[in-house]
């Protein structure tokens, strides 16, 4: 019994720090990352509202809109499929959106297949592929930062990022939440 007590305290130390050092990383990421200019903006999916974007996606799409205005990447990539309660692609409402604000639709390609965050870099990349685009801005909220970084790295993309800001009320919920997140993608997302 005390063989197992030893080993428990052991393993819930051992978690405690881990998810220490993840949350740290999530604060940190979003802060310490620069957009460089790239081939391409990979804006990743998040809930859509009917055929409106939720207000954390808008977000991301309000910062892809405003590096593309500044000429940090000739095209746009908008990723995400649709979920079992939206009535549109993800992808679809956010091309619609950046079209309705001056983006040539013909600058922004749409990956409607992605269901997770590594789905969303994964079919992504196969779209710079095709196309001979080489590098990334990878666009998502502030929280989710450090495991987007982490899942291109793991694909090969070469990316930088740009943070987007969070829904406030909603800030302390999604980070926590990604801890989790960023153990699944640890080590399940190959």
């Amino acid at each position: 019994m005390k063989l197992f007590k030893k080993v428990l305290i052991v393993l819930i130390a051992a978690s405690i720090l881990a998810s220490g050092l993840i949350y740290i990383n999530i604060l940190r990421w979003p802060i310490t990352s620069e957009p460089q200019k790239s081939a391409v903006i990979v804006v990743l999916g998040c809930q859509v509202w009917g055929k409106s974007p939720s207000l954390s996606l808008e977000y991301r799409l309000e910062k892809s809109l405003e590096l593309y205005n500044k000429g940090l990447a000739r095209y746009i990539i908008v990723s995400g499929g649709q979920g079992n309660d939206e009535i549109a692609s993800e992808s679809s409402v956010m091309k619609k959106w950046l079209v309705e604000r001056g983006i040539d639709e013909n600058k922004v390609f749409e990956e409607n297949k992605a269901t997770c965050t590594y789905e969303n870099l994964k079919y992504s990349k196969d779209i710079m592929e095709k196309n001979n685009l080489d590098t990334a801005i990878v666009v998502s909220n502030d929280f989710h930062i450090f495991r987007s970084l982490m899942l291109a790295k793991r694909l090969g993309i070469e990316a930088t990022a740009c943070a987007a800001d969070s829904v406030d009320y909603l800030r302390p919920y999604y980070q926590s939440r990604e801890i989790i997140s960023c153990v699944k993608s640890f080590v399940f997302d190959r």
